[in-house]
């Protein structure tokens, strides 16, 4: 499915904050500019704006313009808590080279122990899905998922090697639409220690999310361990 055209502006201008061509503090064009720059009407272009602010990029200021908020953490990828965002995504805009390794892909039958740690029903056939992720050659990200295998069909290990969400977005048209996320910080297991270069840290950053789609159905369930270099997420609060 593609993306609707809002979304197309917001990603440039997110690249373009990110890469410093609109450095913090600076005001972005005018909206008429922007209408001028990419051809779509003031209401994709607000619609956009819109979605920055919500994401903490920008500040809108009434009849004064919008001001760039993005500051960049010094040493660390970053992110942010609103959006759904892919790994590729968040790797590119941090300026790494993604790539992934798919280590365990199986069909596996849904029991109590994996209904009360995903949330997926009993008895739902899942993939599980074991996949360590790596910026500019280094891993950094082990991702542990339990895909819904009716939501998802024609899966593969090359899918999951290069972006689930591309291929049910654009080949499966289907609308991904929310996340519920939970992050914590736990001692690194095993598997951590033997896969990531941990170095002097013994934790890692925790991050389990129960992904959604337009039908209201629970396709996903990720718990993703992060190295601390490669883990910096941001908030934007409002005060009332």
């Amino acid at each position: 499915m593609p993306k609707a055209v809002f979304d197309l502006v917001r990603q440039d201008l997110e690249a373009r904050i990110v890469d410093g061509t609109y450095p913090y503090g600076s005001l972005l064009p005018s909206e008429s500019m922007l209408v001028s720059t990419y051809g779509y009407s003031r209401n994709t272009i607000r619609r956009a704006l819109s979605v920055l602010a919500d994401e903490g990029y920008v500040q809108p200021m009434n009849g004064r313009g919008v001001r760039v908020l993005w500051q960049p953490v010094a040493g660390r990828a970053q992110g942010t808590m609103v959006g759904l965002e892919s790994f590729e995504e968040y790797a590119r805009h941090n300026g790494f080279v993604p790539s992934t390794k798919v280590k365990v892909f199986e069909h596996v039958t849904c029991d109590q122990t994996i209904a009360a740690r995903t949330g997926h029903l009993v008895g739902d056939d899942l993939i599980h899905v074991v996949r360590v992720r790596y910026f500019d050659d280094t891993p950094r990200q082990i991702d542990h998922n339990y895909f819904l295998a009716s939501a998802i069909p024609g899966l593969t290990p090359e899918i999951c090697a290069s972006s689930v969400y591309g291929y049910v977005e654009q080949e499966l048209g289907m609308r991904i639409v929310t996340s519920k996320r939970s992050m914590t910080v736990e001692l690194a297991d095993e598997e951590d220690r033997t896969i990531m270069d941990m170095g002097s840290y013994n934790c890692v950053a925790v991050l389990r999310s129960q992904s959604f789609n337009s039908e209201g159905v629970m396709f996903e369930h990720t718990r993703t361990h992060s190295h601390p270099d490669a883990f910096c997420f941001m908030d934007t609060a409002r005060r009332a």
